[in-house]
């Protein structure tokens, strides 16, 4: 795996060569090293860490950022990023998260490219959270600055391509960053990132009515109703659940053992780990039935850690990203804590959220009407699908769709892999040994 750049002119590259000399004579000699380079960025901080895949350097990135780009004299926050180095002219595989990073994370488009590699934390999550917390100022905008910005800095020292990827959340966040500022990156790989619309989104409601067979969706479904019927007997064992496993439950019970019941339905087919014959049936006894739960949601989600980790996309859901609607006609007459389901559940902070549908509108149509250079990959079987983009054909942006696929799914697991290298390879003017 890695990359060949093609030769595009030689009458160019005979020119430089012939007054490469000259250029040379009066050019100054830059003799920093790489981590005194970074550090001599304004508002940066570089340590140097352990490089984790085998690159030649890693660092850990500190960027002073202003809270309100649009007042940059104000308050500021420190954001945290993570740098995998191969040379200062190889491709950047730029990865904005939607969450969080660590000197772990990694972009499967780095590994494919054998090239260099920056993940960056995403404003208001850990390593990247203001002191206190102003939730006006976390937004599309907002975070599609920072990550313009951190580009800024950082082509000066890097000068190849830049190709920004990521998934889900992720892939949110390098789709919004393409929209405002698409000088920034060469091309973009989007993975299963959804364009939802609204904070009850019914699209979901449609897709996870078909997916699957009619008999499995039923089996769900009868599954869902027999947890609730039981309540008595499973609210022990999902409450008990928690300290078992060393974490907290503070929220109520009741409407948290409601919310983990709605869940089940969208977990089962976005991590795909299990087929339907797992799913008891009626002889099940209630020890069955509550492993067979926790086997296939992250029961850890409703602690109190992860919710408050949670918290800022859960913000973000009910303001401009928006949010699923939940299945819920089957178990209407056995919801008592949870009968109107919504992200709001989830913010663990007191803040009010209001909707505003003008940012992913703008979006949306700017990617079908300009997001040129733009792979988006689905997985068949993945709820969130049920927001993938509809090309109109007016750019030349990609769509594939992968069979039997979750939101898991990844270049490796496609078919049609050979189509996303080539077009790659078109659109960067390089060769992908892949």
């Amino acid at each position: 795996m890695g990359i060949k750049f093609k030769i595009r002119s030689f009458f160019f590259i005979g020119i430089c060569f012939l007054t490469l000399a000259g250029c040379k004579k009066d050019a100054p000699v830059d003799t920093r090293t790489l981590f005194q380079k970074l550090n001599d960025l304004p508002g940066v901080k570089a340590q140097v860490i352990d490089p984790p895949y085998g690159h030649t350097q890693a660092f850990e990135l500190t960027f002073t950022q202003p809270l309100d780009h649009d007042h940059p004299e104000g308050p500021v926050f420190e954001q945290r990023a993570y740098l995998h180095h191969t040379s200062e002219t190889d491709p950047m595989v730029f990865g904005p998260s939607g969450y969080a990073v660590s000197d772990r994370s990694s972009q499967e488009l780095a590994v494919i490219l054998q090239t260099n590699m920056l993940s960056v934390t995403h404003r208001f999550f850990e390593g990247a959270a203001p002191d206190p917390y102003d939730y006006q100022f976390l937004t599309i905008e907002q975070a599609a600055a920072d990550h313009h910005r951190i580009v800024s800095l950082l082509k000066e020292i890097y000068t190849g391509l830049w190709i920004s990827s990521g998934a889900s959340k992720s892939g949110q966040a390098v789709l919004f960053h393409r929209r405002f500022y698409p000088e920034d990156t060469d091309a973009t790989i989007a993975y299963v990132a959804p364009i939802v619309f609204g904070t009850r989104d019914q699209r979901f409601i449609s897709f996870m009515n078909q997916v699957g067979t009619e008999s499995c969706r039923t089996q769900m479904e009868s599954f869902e109703r027999r947890l609730l019927v039981a309540r008595d007997s499973m609210l022990p064992r999902f409450t008990g659940w928690f300290p078992d496993h060393g974490y907290t439950l503070s929220t109520d019970p009741n409407e948290a053992f409601e919310y983990a019941i709605l869940e089940y339905h969208f977990a089962f087919w976005q991590f795909h780990n299990h087929d339907c014959s797992t799913i008891p049936d009626e002889s099940a006894s209630y020890d069955e039935m509550f492993h067979h739960l926790e086997n296939v949601l992250w029961m850890a989600y409703f602690s109190d850690y992860y919710m408050g980790y949670f918290t800022p996309y859960y913000y973000q859901a009910m303001t401009q990203t928006g949010y699923p609607s939940y299945i819920t006609d089957h178990l209407s007459d056995l919801l008592e804590y949870a009968p109107d389901p919504g992200g709001d559940f989830f913010i663990m902070d007191p803040v009010t959220t209001t909707y505003d549908p003008e940012p992913i509108e703008d979006i949306y149509q700017w990617l079908r009407s300009e997001g040129d250079h733009i792979i988006y990959i689905y997985g068949e079987i993945d709820p969130w699908s049920a927001a993938m983009i509809e090309l109109t054909g007016a750019t030349n942006a990609i769509r594939i769709i992968q069979a039997e696929a979750d939101h898991s799914v990844r270049i490796a697991d496609l078919d049609e892999k050979d189509l996303v290298i080539t077009t790659l390879e078109n659109w960067l003017g390089i060769n992908i040994d892949f």
